[in-house]
């Protein structure tokens, strides 16, 4: 089956407009917030506090200031209701580039009880602008989220790549003399 020149350039160019609103929504999706940290904090007779650590970046991208959120649920009714849960714990922090925050939510002043399983989940407005970042009770191994900012993980990184091929895609074809 042959395709015309302008029927090949026509549905060549349809595709890219929809990857681009497609990656237009996902750089939208990726402007709210990024989930940094979302793990089980288990407490024992052990535990004295839980403690949420973030290091900021030295700069930060297209801000000046960078906002991070700590929401913790119980973790059974988190997994029974994801998001829709209530939380245990709310707390939040606006800071300046090159900041560090250490909280630490101690079992006995704190909704936190000795035993139990929490779900914390710790959101800010851009992962490039973080460093390293965790939530964990003190007696636990800690294994926090590092990031490297890897291109693959950029909002568009995909719809360049598909962008791409189509491009290579095209330009091999018309090449080639094909239509």
């Amino acid at each position: 089956m042959e395709f015309s020149k302008s029927y090949t350039v026509a549905v060549v160019t349809a595709l890219v407009l929809v990857t681009i609103s497609v990656a237009g929504f996902a750089g939208v999706a990726a402007a709210q917030n990024d989930e940094i940290e979302n793990r089980t904090v288990e407490t024992s007779n052990e535990t004295e506090y839980v403690e949420a650590d973030i290091v900021f970046a030295n700069s930060f991208e297209n801000t000046s200031s960078e906002t991070a959120e700590l929401t913790v649920y119980d973790a059974s009714e988190f997994n029974q209701s994801g998001a829709s849960a209530t939380p245990v714990l709310e707390d939040s922090w606006t800071v300046d580039p090159n900041a560090t925050v250490t909280d630490q939510y101690n079992l006995n002043s704190t909704v936190f009880s000795s035993g139990s399983e929490y779900r914390a989940i710790l959101t800010v407005g851009n992962e490039n602008n973080v460093d390293s970042a965790y939530v964990a009770a003190d007696d636990e191994s800690i294994g926090g989220g590092w990031f490297d900012g890897g291109l693959d993980g950029s909002p568009g990184f995909g719809a360049f790549a598909a962008i791409s091929a189509i491009g290579v895609a095209l330009a091999t074809r018309l090449r080639a003399g094909g239509a």
